[in-house]
């Protein structure tokens, strides 16, 4: 993750539409079929709009979350997103949630106590996580403990 790092200023922070982007790219290259924007989740308790999600060729779907920059731990947006990921789980077979988010996020999901729980248990229910660079260069993880290991960017 360092590498994906390198040469960026804390305050290089990419967009949402930078991110948006990103995970296209990433879709793209991974083989996704069927790329869509605002795909409506609606079957469970809460109305869900994912700003990008992707099927692979056995037809299951990822669904995107965007978050930007993660910092510090936010009750509310932590909330939102474990929200999102039970309603999808309890209502789309072969639906997983995706959160997308800036590459720079990844110290603060792995040193910071709360964030880290809060990621790690979400992960171990279905959550992955895609980390992009402003040269879209991604990191996906589908397990918390893979985080902490070398990876090939």
């Amino acid at each position: 993750m360092a590498r994906m790092n390198n040469n960026r200023k804390k305050e290089s922070w990419q967009t949402e539409h930078d991110l948006l982007k990103g995970a296209e790219e990433y879709f793209k290259l991974n083989e996704y079929s069927s790329i869509e924007h605002n795909k409506k989740f609606d079957q469970g308790s809460l109305n869900f709009s994912s700003p990008v999600s992707g099927n692979d060729e056995f037809d299951h779907v990822l669904a995107g979350l965007v978050r930007a920059k993660i910092t510090e731990y936010d009750l509310r947006f932590f909330g939102y997103l474990e929200s999102i990921l039970y309603d999808l789980m309890d209502n789309y077979e072969y639906t997983k949630l995706m959160l997308i988010t800036d590459s720079l996020s990844y110290l603060p999901i792995i040193n910071t106590d709360e964030v880290s729980v809060a990621i790690e248990n979400m992960m171990e229910d279905g959550l992955t996580v895609l980390f992009l660079n402003q040269r879209f260069s991604y990191a996906f993880f589908e397990r918390f403990g893979d985080m902490t290991k070398p990876i090939l960017v």
